[in-house]
Order: C-alpha cells, then structure tokens, then sequence
C-alpha cells in the first residue's frame, strides 16, 4: 500500500476542476455553459442562479472521479478501504498548504472539508489520530445499519483500463466511505464555487462586455495600440482595478467590477474612493474615468455623493440590459459611440448573443490560476 496515493488514483484530466489554470477549468467545465452564463448577467440575471448548473457539472464530474479513484484502489489491494485513511493521513501530512487539490482529496476520503478541519481538528495534526478512530468507527456502524436495514447488498463497478476490464465489488463499509467522501466534496465545491465563480466571471463579463462594445483585447505590457483597446487586472497604480480601456490618446476609462449585494455598502465605498483622475500611461498622461460594476447598490445619499465626488458612473448589473447603460454612459464620457447605446429592447437580446458567439472568452482567463485565489475566501466560503 506504500505505492498507492490518493494523487496518482485520482484522474488526471478530472484535476484541473479542483485546481489549476482558470481557463482550462473553463474549457473543462464547457465554453457553451459558461457562455449562458454570461449573456444570463449580461441580461440582468443573478450571477448565483446562472453559475448553479455550473456548479452542479463540477460536482458530478468530480463525483465520477472520485468513483474512479476507489475504482483503481481496490483495483490495485484488495484492502484498499481497510488502508484508505491512512493514506489521507499521509498526503496531509505532506501535502503543502497551498496544494489545494493533495488537501481536499485527503480530506474528503475521510469525511473531511476545510471548515471541519479547523472547526474539529482546529488544523492540529496531533488531533487526527482521535478523529481517525472516531471516523472508522463511524463508518463501520453506519455499515452495520445499512446491512441490518436493507440487506448484505454490493455494489459492483466496472471499469476498463488499456482495454483489460477490471471489476471490483464494494460491500457496506466501502460504500459508505465513498458516498461521505461524495458528501465531502459537495461542501467543499458549493463553497468554494462561491469564490472561483465571483472571480473567475468577473474577467469573462467585464471582458466580454467591452469586446461587444467593439474594444479589442490586448496585453498591457506588449501594446504598442493607443485607441479602442482594454486589458484586464491591471495593477500598475497603487490601487488595483479590474479592466483599464484606452479609447484614445488622453481618454482612459477604469473599471471595477463586483458582485456586490445592496447590504454590502462598505465594499462601494472602498470602490468609490479607489482611482485618481489621471493616469501615465508610456510616458503620456491620459484623463481617466471611473466606472464601477456592481450587481446592486443602494441608492443612498452618501453613495451618490460619494460618486459625484470622483465623478465616477455606476452601473447596476441587476438593471436589465445595462450593457445598454454602459453604452450610453461611454458616448457620454468619452464619445464613443455605439449603436447598442439606441437599440431597443426588444433586439438587445438577440445582438449580445450573436455578438457572444464570436468571443473567445476562455482567452479572459489565461495565465489566471484557480489556486492563486485566496485561500482565506474559498475556506470561509465553506459552510
């Protein structure tokens, strides 16, 4: 059993859905979903009602891998179950904190997600053997329940490897443990989809948006373009903001994006008060102008006062057809215009999906790693 880990048992392809690069999740997950999902914000819909298939595509898939590695296990030791905990015992133990995927599948095989790491062990190794005890125990009376309640039943699975067919039975006790590793990993996924997905979409609605408003999309530190271009994240003021579009020499819009609930009024302050008016940008001053995209804000005096103040616009992701606002906001700031800005509502839905078709929006999230997310906000999202 020394040889096994629960790394090499798990599928390689199914690794990039726990952690990796953004755009090979997206690709992975499905570019057409995704898509949906997009042009649903883009429409005036909830991000959390349109990320939920998503989310529900990763768990299943995820599901099916974890069914795998057991697969492979008994496939390799027949003891395999009898051997499972201590093999998550070992990868935790030697697993770095920041390797997402070592941790959460050694931590769901035992029942385990970040929350009740800290909350029952409070992270501490040395409580691990008194859990693992307890776990087993655990297992094997939920077994003896199954058994005396619905019978000596197996499960059998079938599984084919280099055309040789592999069949491996699963009694009550190995049951049980992949079905609470399913349990598991459901948690942790529905909790830390809640991060990825506010991350990860952000950069596909922003640059998605700004592509259909006829902007190109170009890397900031190779750009030799000064009109109708944006780059995302970029950080070279002191403050960060999410997309910079450069519409023409001297004329500089910043975004910042959000999905940020009406209750939430501290994070809108902070966005109200993140850009100075100018910007340098090789050696040229440019006029810069704020533009905050949030899902909702109260409309509250000290808001708009404090939008007025740095002249910023604000738009509501919530209001259907915004991109439509958006446009108009930008003929009016800048000068753009764009035939979006008069469309009527009944042809808006119909252009921005034609219009989405084209975009490659998996090219929004190159060089995005999912592991590069906090990790206090995936482990805090864990309820």
């Amino acid at each position: 059993m020394d040889k096994i880990s629960l790394n090499e048992l798990f599928p390689t392809s199914s690794r990039v859905l726990l952690t990796g690069g953004g755009k090979e999740f997206i690709e992975r997950i499905g570019i057409e979903a995704a898509k949906r999902v997009v042009l649903g914000v883009l429409l005036g819909e909830n991000i959390r009602k349109q990320t939920e298939p998503l989310t529900r595509r990763r768990i299943a898939q995820i599901s099916g891998a974890m069914v795998a590695l057991f697969v492979r296990g008994f496939s390799q030791a027949e003891d395999f179950g009898d051997h499972l905990s201590n093999l998550a015992v070992q990868q935790l133990s030697k697993s770095k904190k920041n390797d997402k995927a070592s941790v959460w599948l050694a931590r769901w095989a035992v029942g385990l997600t970040g929350k009740s790491d800290q909350n029952v062990l409070r992270s501490d190794p040395k409580e691990r053997d008194a859990y693992i005890a307890e776990f087993e125990s655990a297992i094997l009376e939920s077994a003896a329940r199954c058994r005396a309640d619905i019978g000596d039943v197996k499960m059998t699975l079938g599984f084919v490897e280099d055309k040789k067919g592999n069949r491996v039975e699963l009694d009550w006790e190995d049951i049980t443990r992949l079905t609470t590793a399913i349990g598991s990993l459901t948690l942790t996924i529905r909790g830390s989809d809640k991060s990825t997905y506010g991350k990860l979409f952000e950069r596909l609605i922003l640059g998605s948006v700004l592509s259909i408003l006829g902007f190109q999309r170009v890397e900031r530190k190779t750009n030799t373009k000064t009109r109708k271009v944006f780059w995302l994240a970029d950080s070279s003021d002191t403050r960060e903001c999410d997309a910079t579009l450069l519409y023409q020499p001297g004329k500089l819009v910043r975004f910042d994006i959000g999905f940020i609930g009406p209750g939430n009024s501290e994070i809108s302050k902070d966005k109200l008060t993140r850009y100075a008016r100018e910007m340098e940008i090789g050696g040229a001053a440019h006029t810069s102008q704020t533009f905050i995209v949030v899902d909702r804000l109260p409309n509250t005096s000290k808001t708009r006062k404090a939008a007025e103040r740095i002249e910023a616009e604000i738009i509501q992701m919530s209001m259907q057809y915004w991109p439509r606002d958006l446009a108009k906001r930008l003929e009016k700031r800048v000068g753009y215009i764009h035939p979006l800005s008069k469309m009527p509502d009944g042809k808006i839905e119909d252009y921005l999906r034609s219009k989405l078709e084209t975009i490659r929006i998996q090219d929004f999230l190159s060089g995005v790693l999912l592991n590069g997310l906090e990790s206090d906000d995936i482990e805090a999202a864990e309820e």
